[in-house]
């Protein structure tokens, strides 16, 4: 909790609090992620994909070397969307820059949300209070304005659905309009409660949620949902160019299953059936993952772990991590060569012997004793599913008719850019950084090229 502590920027949340309070938070953050959402992500996902991919191709007289940026504009939008019904047209990172929209309140929100995650560290050394002294850049300055701009539309969101409540209106499922929902169901008397509509999930959970934790806990969302799904897409992405049998290998099952061309026809019953997109998925994953599980001992004596029939003694307030790259790259459970790029690893063949389909083929599971980069038990990421969704989604749109390649530096072969790009997508940055960020993407130009 004490490392997890730079999230409370509007306070405790389900990801800073623990045992009685976490249940709590637990309790009334369920009722957000549902398939209805997932949904959403799906179909938002593959519009703000093709608008990603038109931008890309759209130059593809220069290297592509925005990726990191783009993505990052890219995973905001499904955010906009699922969190907050906002849709906005896909716009490059540069493009975004170029053309701010300071009169549009939806777009300055999305500024401010920006603006807080980069700014994270800071918040959390000085506080917003603190930001706003008169010795502190502007820089910093403008993030505790960010935070208030934030903080604004939140509570306007949050009145817009209450009033659509009272009209008898309840079928938005993004997530702010979910949060008020079950808070506002929970409030007034048995008559008033039952005269609003409400869905099964939330008659079944008693709410009792202040506007701060409803702001804090939509806040971590957005966090956890918005960086690290950015940064793991642009690994992909470049890993993938590193990878050109990879990429065919998963538009064989596009192609199979995604029998048009046309993306807004694809049903978000078809993710399931994507087996080997999620399979690379969790192969970049294992490898590029940098989280670690943090285990403290609070107890009033020390102690005593058995490992392999040595025991020792672990002093009381001692921070325990296990390495999840350590774990993710052990040969008893991946092999030889766990250090390879191999996502069928991920996949079994129900039908080895005879001639095999695509019905046939099983992914793995995305959690276990030995693969956990969305955590594992009762604290597994309630947004892992939402996660998969919207990454799945941006693979189909991406590689059903396209394959990416690496732009050879000057004397360079295409094969060593490939194993260039590959080693500079496991190279970590950081300095500064909170998360797993490839210390330079910029440096790896990729080339979209059609499909014969």
């Amino acid at each position: 909790m004490e490392e997890m502590a730079v999230l409370n920027v509007y306070g405790k949340n389900l990801s800073t609090t623990d045992d009685q309070e976490w249940q709590r938070h637990r309790k009334m953050t369920g009722v957000t992620f549902t398939e209805k959402n997932n949904e959403l992500v799906w179909k938002q996902s593959l519009t703000q994909a093709k608008g990603m991919l038109e931008y890309w191709t759209e130059r593809s007289q220069e290297p592509i070397r925005s990726t990191a940026d783009d993505t990052k504009v890219f995973t905001l939008n499904v955010l906009a969307a699922a969190l907050f019904n906002k849709v906005y047209s896909f716009e490059g990172h540069a493009e975004r820059l170029e053309g701010r929209r300071v009169d549009d309140k939806s777009y300055v929100y999305r500024a401010s949300l920006s603006t807080i995650l980069g700014s994270i560290i800071q918040i959390f050394i000085l506080g917003e209070q603190g930001l706003k002294a008169w010795w502190t850049p502007k820089s910093w300055k403008a993030a505790a304005e960010a935070m208030a701009t934030f903080r604004s539309y939140i509570l306007d969101l949050m009145n817009e659905e209450r009033s659509y409540l009272k009209q008898g209106n309840a079928d938005h499922q993004h997530l702010v309009a979910r949060l008020v929902y079950a808070c506002e169901a929970e409030q007034g008397s048995d008559d008033e409660r039952l005269d609003r509509p409400a869905d099964d999930e939330i008659k079944s959970r008693k709410m009792n949620m202040t506007e701060e934790e409803i702001i804090s806990n939509l806040f971590v969302y957005a966090f956890a949902g918005n960086d690290t799904t950015a940064i793991a897409l642009t690994n992909l992405i470049i890993q993938l160019s590193a990878n050109p049998q990879t990429q065919d290998w998963i538009a064989e099952e596009l192609h199979h299953y995604l029998t048009s061309g046309d993306s807004e026809s694809w049903s978000y019953d078809k993710f399931n059936n994507l087996k080997r997109c999620g399979a690379v998925i969790m192969e970049s994953l294992r490898i590029c993952h940098p989280l670690s599980q943090l285990v403290k001992t609070t107890g009033p004596t020390p102690q005593p772990l058995n490992f392999n029939g040595r025991t020792y003694i672990i002093p009381e307030g001692t921070s325990v991590h296990c390495s999840l790259p350590a774990l993710h790259s052990h040969p008893k459970y991946w092999g030889p060569d766990p250090l390879s790029w191999n996502p069928q690893r991920h996949i079994t063949d129900l039908n080895r012997l005879n001639k095999s389909t695509f019905e046939d083929e099983v992914l793995a599971a995305d959690t276990s004793e030995h693969f956990m980069p969305w955590a594992w038990g009762q604290r597994v990421c309630p947004g892992k599913r939402f996660s998969q969704v919207e990454l799945v989604a941006v693979l189909a749109s991406l590689f059903r008719d396209w394959k990416v390649d690496i732009v050879p530096e000057q004397g360079e072969t295409l094969e060593q850019a490939r194993a260039r790009a590959w080693v500079s997508s496991l190279k970590v940055d950081h300095q500064g950084h909170m998360l797993h960020e490839m210390v330079n993407p910029q440096g790896v130009g990729l080339v979209w090229v059609k499909r014969d």
